[in-house]
């Protein structure tokens, strides 16, 4: 009804009423909007072939430096004196139990028969000592080098890994061999690599989850833009399906009178022909069926019918079977089972779940991403990821609950409560809770003074790195030629990367804001889940060698920041959103930054990434455009097009860094290796007072 001045004012409530129908009117202009430029981009793009070979070459070169002497030191140092003492009686008894005091002597000797019967109260969980274990069975209790043989090949194995992972994130196959290099010549990556402790396998299988986490991505946004695809094809379709029960006066009134090539056609072609406007494919099976009067629906189904369709549009599709948040949990249950701080990484990256579902949805075109998260995405993911992590976290403590005279395994049947009516094959469930509340009172209240105890805001710059082991020698003693010799190895971070790490961080911040890219702040989320937590814990002794598990995620942060700095090469004029990078890779990873945003594809696509991409489109992509369309043959001039003096001047600076990280990690060889150096030249190593 018309408002008039005669006509009462509308009240407060049919004004809200028309302001949201308006804002909802304009919301879904927008969803829209997204859903006809929604593509899979970056995730629908294959790795070059030569990707591979070159980051198993580059991982092999990690595997011979890590495996280099391993054996040295042949005694057991640092918190090797714990981790590898349980991981033999966790791997032989199935629990850890006591040792004499000395023990660490006749355990050097090759001697582990001084293990005692009684259990030992330990706080971590007993997964990562199971795979120390296995290292030793394998060669031997006397041998130092199966001590630390388990976590040499982890480490190794993450070089790949973060490779992998780096090409997921950037598209680009060139950085994705610097980042995989990077951590290979990062100084705590190496030592860790080389010394028997749990944290590189906390770090290993928290990287594998933010891996699974990249692949359900990549999952989730090739099913949605196979929606938007479907949907797009539909409401192109739409108008020429005909109606039902139309009223045939009201149709003559709005049909004009057809022109001449219109009647032509129409007097030459059968009743049985469909609009043209469908797809030859669809005509031509069509016109070909019997035709038959279908039955209108009622007034019920058409209801159903528009109120699904509108369900749809609003929340978006199910996602179906997602297997790699699956996965994800797993590992996240293996990491938590190595140390309990694998539960930050569970928390956070469940969060990181929830936000990018969020994300892609609004990006593909869903009216309320929030919502439709909510009604299709919440409850599922949560039962994939955090029960089969809990599942997972309880499962590596098999062999505690199959013993009987472990540390706390009878405190049930000792004490009465409420517990004493569960049946009997579950009477290790309160007594593994009892010992799971006495090992978190210690870890919360441990405040004993340490040398190497330090901040986790000097953690980002390596204030105060962990001395493993230090040997002072005479001239004479152990090759020392001089008046005073040292060996040492220290868990130092590479000089170099980590001198960046900070200015990284921030850069991938400000970017995040910025440029609205997904990547950096799917960086952060990694930083975050491995460095804020321990904010909360100042007051207690907590060491830098825990930003281990941190250390892949500041390799991540450093190599993203070198694609900012390595810039694109124009084509005929213009800077393109997929470059070449040498080799065959993608040379500016930023352009895909518009992709992660949703925005529609730039005009100025190269056409050698579209080349790629039509190879790699499966039958849900969406179609290619014309700048798809365009011939392959001109992407190899332009992978040798000339380069301004300004973008070489960044490329020579990206080369100049990471030769700085390689000889950096050559300078400081010695202090990662134990090598017998003069004292003069540990000290020249020693650059910062902090670090003694």
């Amino acid at each position: 009804m018309t408002h008039t001045a005669d006509s009462p004012a509308p009240t407060r409530r049919i004004a809200r009423e028309r302001l949201a129908r308006k804002r909802e009117k304009v919301r879904a202009g927008a969803a829209a909007m997204r859903r006809e430029t929604f593509h899979a981009g970056m995730w629908a793009t294959r790795a070059p072939l030569w990707m591979w070979p070159a980051l198993l070459v580059i991982t092999g070169i990690g595997a011979a430096l890590r495996f280099f002497r391993l054996d040295f030191p042949h005694r057991l140092i640092f918190d090797e004196t714990y981790y590898v003492k349980d991981g033999y009686s966790v791997f032989n008894f199935g629990y850890e139990r006591s040792w004499p005091e000395n023990a660490d002597d006749s355990f050097n000797a090759g001697d582990p028969s001084v293990i005692e019967p009684t259990p030992e109260y330990v706080v971590h969980p007993p997964l990562g000592k199971w795979l120390i274990g296995w290292g030793i069975d394998v060669f031997g209790a006397d041998d130092s080098f199966g001590w630390r043989f388990t976590v040499a090949i982890i480490g190794t194995l993450t070089i790949f890994f973060l490779g992998v992972i780096a090409w997921k994130l950037f598209r680009s196959a060139f950085f994705a061999c610097v980042a995989a290099g990077l951590l290979a010549i990062d100084g705590e990556h190496f030592v860790h690599s080389r010394t028997s402790l749990l944290d590189i396998v906390l770090m290993a299988f928290v990287l594998l989850a933010f891996f699974f986490i990249l692949l359900d991505r990549e999952q989730v946004t090739k099913r949605l833009a196979s929606w938007t695809q479907r949907t797009a094809e539909i409401d192109s379709f739409a108008p020429a399906l005909p109606q039902q029960n139309p009223d045939p006066l009201a149709e003559a009134a709005a049909t004009p009178p057809p022109t001449t090539a219109e009647a032509a056609v129409s007097t030459s072609s059968s009743p049985s022909k469909v609009p043209r406007t469908f797809p030859t494919e669809l005509s031509e099976s069509i016109s070909a069926a019997p035709v038959t009067e279908a039955a209108p629906p009622t007034a019920a189904a058409r209801r159903r019918r528009r109120t699904r369709s509108r369900d749809v549009i609003n929340f978006g599709p199910r996602l179906g079977a997602r297997p790699w948040i699956f996965a994800a949990g797993i590992s996240l249950g293996l990491a938590t089972g190595v140390k309990w701080s694998g539960l930050y990484a569970l928390a956070v990256f469940g969060i990181l779940l929830v936000l990018w579902d969020v994300h892609s949805r609004s990006r593909a075109g869903v009216v309320h991403p929030w919502l439709g998260m909510l009604i299709r995405d919440s409850i599922p993911s949560f039962c994939k990821l955090v029960p089969i992590a809990l599942v997972t976290y309880v499962a590596c403590w098999t062999g505690w609950i199959r013993s009987d005279d472990a540390w706390d395994r009878q405190w049930a049947a000792e004490n009465f409560g409420w517990w004493s009516a569960l049946p009997k094959w579950l009477d290790w469930l309160p007594s593994l809770a009892h010992y799971h509340y006495t090992a978190y009172s210690f870890h919360v209240g441990l405040d004993s003074e340490h040398p190497y105890m330090s901040n986790p805001w000097g953690w980002i710059v390596q204030w105060r790195p962990t001395s493993f082991y230090y040997e002072s020698y005479d001239k004479g003693d152990m090759g020392c030629t001089v008046a005073k010799c040292s060996s040492a190895i220290t868990s130092v971070g590479n000089p170099v990367v980590w001198g960046l790490a900070a200015l990284a961080v921030l850069v991938c911040l400000v970017v995040w804001i910025i440029r609205r890219d997904v990547r950096p702040a799917v960086i952060l989320a990694g930083l975050a889940a491995t460095w804020l937590p321990w904010f909360a814990y100042q007051e207690r002794t907590i060491f830098t060698f825990y930003t281990i598990v941190m250390v892949p995620f500041v390799v991540l942060a450093v190599t993203y920041c070198l694609t900012l700095v390595w810039g694109r090469v124009p084509v005929n004029g213009r800077a393109p959103a997929h470059g070449r990078a040498p080799g065959g890779g993608q040379a500016n990873v930023t352009g895909h930054a518009a992709e992660h945003r949703g925005d529609p594809p730039p005009a100025g696509r190269g056409p050698s990434a579209s080349a790629s991409a039509a190879a790699d489109r499966t039958p849900s992509a969406p179609a290619a455009s014309a700048a798809d369309r365009t011939p392959s043959a001109p992407a190899a001039k332009q992978r040798f097009a000339r380069i301004s003096a300004a973008l070489f001047a960044r490329r020579l600076g990206v080369g100049l860094f990471l030769v700085a990280a390689i000889l950096a990690f050559a300078y400081f060889w010695p202090i990662y290796t134990g090598e017998v150096i003069p004292f003069s030249a540990w000290n020249n190593r020693m650059w910062n007072i902090t670090w003694r």
